[in-house]
């Protein structure tokens, strides 16, 4: 019964060791052959013999064929099917580039001490500005290299501040709290806890 039952549900010819294989050994090919010989002798099977080869497979007129609505419901439903997987898809392209994004970003400490060292140096060049626009005189040179590097670590502070902003936007899509209280909770000090401002000490 099992094996008639497989043959029909497949609808494919097999072989005795096929079918043995297909089974999972819960028959050896001796006991399918066999049973499939006897299938095919009450006319329950249809069997094709090619030289010592025997082939069988289930006689068509025992297979159910659907009707126009159910193979067009069928349709619909592989449609709706593919269009899903195309979807998880996409949304599984979004993930992986998020999750590499935070992959390649610095870890927690590396960007406290990234802007830490960065905010340090920007007030100590911001220091020696605003005593050069007192009036103290330097050369020229001297004068036109600390503005050049005030600017660059001002440059240096803004893109580690956006990369920041866009690290945080992106676990706040998936935190349940307020980021303010992952930041206390982390240790997480901000421009703003600190009285920083990136534009006005850029503007000086």
């Amino acid at each position: 019964k099992a094996v008639l039952d497989y043959l029909v549900k497949v609808n494919r010819p097999y072989s005795a060791n096929d079918i043995s294989s297909q089974l999972h050994g819960l028959i050896s090919p001796a006991q399918a052959k066999k049973l499939l010989n006897d299938l095919a002798d009450e006319k329950k099977l249809e069997r094709k013999i090619n030289g010592k080869q025997q082939i069988f497979y289930a006689i068509q007129t025992s297979i159910e064929v659907p009707s126009v609505e159910e193979a067009e419901q069928e349709e619909e439903t592989i449609r709706g099917l593919e269009q899903q997987l195309s979807q998880a898809k996409d949304e599984n392209k979004v993930l992986a580039g998020r999750l590499q994004g935070l992959t390649n970003a610095l870890t927690d400490d590396q960007m406290r001490e990234r802007i830490a060292k960065l905010s340090a140096e920007v007030k100590e060049n911001d220091g020696r500005l605003t005593q050069l626009r007192s009036g103290e005189v330097i050369s020229p040179e001297e004068k036109n290299n600390i503005e050049t590097e005030h600017a660059a670590m001002t440059k240096h502070w803004k893109a580690r501040k956006r990369m920041f902003k866009n690290i945080i936007d992106t676990i706040g899509e998936g935190y349940p709290g307020k980021i303010s209280d992952l930041f206390e909770e982390l240790g997480i000090e901000t421009d703003e806890d600190v009285g920083a401002d990136v534009a006005i000490i850029g503007d000086k």
